[in-house]
């Protein structure tokens, strides 16, 4: 009777111990592979960063645009009190890079 009970004693220590084991070993699997997912995020995340995209100048006051186009009422002070966009994207350093420009379309 008593062999049994140790018997018992011991498969149930033995189960016990194993599914401890596999929880650290599956624990240490996430964190493991929750390192991986974090430096493959910040290693794409400057590929995301340059995708170009639409950016908006919105439309300046009277006084800001002629201010800016030295009192000459020509082209560019049409477009600055009308606004546009700009197509950008950003270089490695963080610099703007404007690839190509459009008004603002009118829906």
């Amino acid at each position: 009777m008593r062999a049994r009970i140790l018997a018992v004693a011991l498969v149930l220590s033995t189960a016990a111990v194993s599914a401890q084991a596999e929880s650290v070993s599956h624990y240490l699997g996430r964190a493991v592979g929750g390192f991986g997912a974090g430096v493959g995020q910040a290693a794409m995340q400057p590929l995301a960063d340059s995708q170009p995209q639409w950016v908006t100048v919105a439309p300046r006051s009277k006084t800001e645009c002629l201010a800016l186009t030295h009192q000459v009422l020509n082209r560019a002070y049409l477009r600055c009190r009308r606004g546009w966009q700009e197509y950008v994207r950003y270089d490695v350093a963080g610099r703007k890079v404007v690839l190509s420009e459009r008004g603002i379309p009118r829906w």
